[in-house]
């Protein structure tokens, strides 16, 4: 059994809050202690990074124009995506552009993953049917980076500035 997204990081959250996490608390750890909080720290930083993209780009595709007063940030009395996001804990800095940059890296990752499994169901149908014709499956010229925000090689800011520059 799969443990709700809302419980994990609800969870995480509670236990970050009853934990030390003062200067002193870093201060008396040992050098390899040091090391090893730091490394995990980092990790943890990537994967809710990448989680918190995932998040922004959900929250915009559920309030996306086409919704009308049926999207999600309208029915929350918000005028757009970004404003709704950037309300509900915004874009790491907090401002309407790193909210934007958010969801667009959030965005990279939801397509990418799209077409992952498309590409993955298709493979799986051409076992089954050898005898039909392939089936190309068209991916996101910016997949790559859409796989790298969630695997924590890119961050947000990286891969949106990059998609940007080439796009």
């Amino acid at each position: 059994m799969t443990t709700p997204l809302e419980v994990v990081f609800a969870d995480l959250s509670g236990v970050l809050a009853r934990s030390d996490t003062s200067a002193r608390a870093f201060a008396e750890l040992s050098d390899d202690g040091s090391e090893s909080t730091h490394r995990a720290i980092a990790r943890h930083l990537r994967e809710v990074t990448a989680a918190y993209a995932l998040s922004a780009a959900n929250m915009a595709n559920r309030s996306d124009w086409t919704l009308g007063r049926e999207g999600l940030s309208r029915k929350k009395g918000y005028n757009s995506p970004e404003d709704y996001v950037q309300a509900l804990g915004g874009g790491g800095g907090g401002t309407k552009a790193d909210t934007r940059r958010l969801i667009e890296a959030g965005t990279m990752a939801t397509e990418a993953e799209a077409a992952r499994d498309r590409q993955e169901e298709a493979d799986q149908l051409a076992l089954e049917h050898p005898e039909a014709p392939p089936v190309e499956v068209n991916r996101p010229w910016f997949a790559a980076l859409g796989d790298a925000v969630t695997d924590g090689t890119l961050s947000a800011e990286a891969a949106t500035a990059v998609r940007r520059g080439l796009g």
